[in-house]
């Protein structure tokens, strides 16, 4: 028996074109170099993380903020309340989101074999990463009590205590364990400290160091061909 275990954003669906579509939208200019947009948003994300999962700022507030950060770190030129307008767009965008049909195709193999055990560990705000469980319809493939939320938690990722949460509710022992994830520094950090495998979609190039433990893949595409040919063929 093994354990799959996905994170949610830019893991199951992919959310960075709609953030810098959201931008350019608000801002009325295209992002020239998209990938270095994503990277400083991501590195923004992870100042506030714990305020946002403890409830003490929203996640419109802090989307916000992260925008308005990355449009002066880029000399983008923007007005006061461009960074919520973004933070808004975005929402909307996301209000459409939906897993690829290669998704939909590997979640329904992996439902459908009885050795295999799946679960959901995503960073965020319970009401907001609640919403998006619901809108891409997570529970056709993941029972509710095995999708865990960092902020209903307290801990959050790379915490080794979360991982710990997520092996007592499968009932399987760290080796047995994959963690499907983007986020090196939360994803696979948390995975490597607490002794389970991993497969990580690195989107952007980053380089790592290697382990024995590793897969990893670029795409979408890319990763749904490694769960297949590793899981369920």
């Amino acid at each position: 028996m093994i354990g799959l275990v996905f994170d949610i954003d830019d893991t199951l669906y992919c959310r960075q074109d709609m953030l810098v579509k959201a931008a350019e939208t608000v801002l009325g200019t295209s992002v020239d170099d998209p990938l270095h947009f994503i990277k400083i948003f991501y590195d923004k994300s992870d100042i506030n993380m714990k305020d946002l999962e403890s409830g003490r700022i929203t996640t419109r507030e802090i989307n916000g903020w992260r925008y308005e950060e990355t449009f002066k770190a880029l000399s983008l030129p923007f007005k006061d309340g461009d960074g919520v307008l973004s933070a808004d767009a975005y929402l909307e965008l996301q209000s459409h989101m939906s897993l690829s049909e290669n998704m939909i195709k590997t979640l329904n193999a992996l439902a459908d074999n009885p050795d295999i055990r799946l679960a959901v560990l995503t960073a965020g705000e319970s009401e907001h990463q609640r919403h998006k469980v619901d809108m891409l319809g997570l529970e056709r493939w993941f029972n509710p009590e095995n999708v865990i939320v960092s902020g209903e938690t307290g801990f959050s990722k790379p915490d080794v205590r979360l991982y710990r949460i997520v092996e007592m509710k499968l009932g399987l022992k760290p080796n047995n364990l994959w963690m499907i994830g983007d986020s090196y520094r939360h994803d696979i950090m948390g995975a490597t400290n607490s002794g389970w495998n991993y497969i990580w979609i690195n989107r952007n190039g980053t380089p790592y160091p290697y382990s024995t433990k590793s897969i990893v893949v670029k795409t979408d595409k890319e990763l749904t061909d490694v769960i297949y040919k590793t899981f369920i063929l």
